[in-house]
């Protein structure tokens, strides 16, 4: 694992997304950071904003200004993770 900037975390190549089924979500806090990927091994920290209903939630991630958050996203509970390997194993595929 290797910080490119202020936003984004590389994760090894060797870490992959698990099957949906596979997935678990991690224990859940408002406020709390935790960490997403969206493809290609990139990870992003990320701050829980709301839980919207029992499988969805609000995020958002870190702008590149390092003063708060900014890209709102509503996300499946179970496509971040608390570590950034786990954010890899949970990423979401388009």
């Amino acid at each position: 694992m290797r910080f490119k900037n202020d936003r984004t975390i590389s994760v090894n190549k060797s870490v992959k997304s698990l099957p949906v089924d596979k997935r678990t979500a991690p224990k859940l806090k408002i406020n709390d950071t935790y960490y997403i990927s969206f493809g290609t091994n990139e990870v992003a920290p990320c701050i829980l904003i709301a839980i919207v209903n029992e499988e969805k939630i609000r995020i958002g991630i870190k702008n590149n200004s390092k003063i708060g958050y900014g890209d709102i996203h509503i996300v499946y509970n179970y496509e971040i993770g608390t570590s950034p390997e786990e954010a890899v194993n949970n990423e979401q595929i388009f």
